[in-house]
């Protein structure tokens, strides 16, 4: 194994594992403050944004050069709202309608759309192996939704639908900017990506006051916010810096540990039940890419 492969695996492990971790975190901000997932993504978005293209400038890199291309600009722009924004948002109000587990596992669907999407485009039947990650996942995303039983839908038609757009904005966000991270690197990306995203989500939110937020925490919930922000910018940073050196096929399968870990801390921490079916699916779609 080369060693750029092995970084790339240590990096796409240790992103998906951090992300993991958030979800959790956040169930529990959400739960303990009466702040929306709006409120939550204007601030860390447009903080993590600011401070990533700041340490960047710090670090001699000019952050500004990528708006002399339109073409280029123009596909950052897309990821900016159709990817970072859109695939957050989902994310969070996943959580928000339903738990971190249920919000994690429907990004772990995924994975199921990049392989389809590849396959179409490359005019190939995926490998054994990714259809039988494909076959995991869907299996246990309707294990998730039904308990087993066709009479017993566990989850809300709101929550189907944002879970949807989870797994469609997870899709979009490994594939759309490969092209862009090759040319101008992962962080100036990402940090332009969650810029862009903030300040768009804050003028769709005219009811959105810094004020507001500042007073609906207290020194537990901003302690937690700051985590947040900074294992959730840390995991997209190693999340998409893989793409440099696998395939977005291989990167979204190797993200199947996501569920696990979301599990495990919300037992632990959260004291839920553990969702067998996703801890049952996530791991089968792990292993059986090893």
């Amino acid at each position: 194994m080369s060693n750029s492969r092995r970084l790339g695996l240590i990096m796409i492990i240790s992103g998906a594992s951090l992300w993991g971790l958030s979800g959790p975190m956040l169930q529990w901000f959400f739960q303990e403050t009466r702040l929306s997932s709006s409120d939550y993504l204007v601030i860390r978005l447009i903080t993590a944004g600011i401070f990533t293209l700041i340490f960047l400038s710090f670090r001699k890199v000019n952050v500004f050069a990528i708006w002399k291309y339109p073409r280029h600009w123009i596909q950052l722009l897309l990821f900016a709202v159709l990817g970072m924004l859109g695939g957050q948002y989902a994310f969070i109000e996943t959580i928000q309608v339903s738990n971190a587990v249920t919000a994690t596992l429907f990004q772990f669907a995924g994975p199921v759309l990049i392989t389809i999407y590849v396959a179409i485009e490359s005019r190939r039947w995926p490998a054994k192996i990714h259809l039988l990650a494909i076959a995991t996942a869907l299996s246990g995303i309707f294990l998730l939704i039904t308990n087993g039983s066709l009479d017993q839908i566990l989850l809300s038609d709101k929550a189907l639908w944002i879970g949807f757009l989870t797994a469609l904005g997870f899709a979009f966000y490994t594939l759309q900017p490969v092209s862009l991270i090759k040319t101008w690197g992962t962080m100036t990306i990402i940090g332009w990506g969650m810029l862009i995203g903030g300040i768009v989500l804050y003028l769709l939110m005219p009811s959105f006051s810094f004020a507001n937020m500042a007073g609906a925490l207290n020194m537990g919930t901003l302690s937690m916010l700051i985590s947040i922000i900074v294992i959730s910018t840390l995991s997209f940073l190693l999340y998409i810096g893989s793409l440099k050196f696998l395939s977005p096929t291989e990167t979204s399968l190797l993200s199947s540990i996501e569920p696990l870990v979301a599990a495990l801390i919300s037992f632990l921490w959260l004291k839920e039940a553990i969702n067998c079916w996703a801890v049952f699916s996530s791991l089968q779609e792990y292993y059986s890419y090893h």
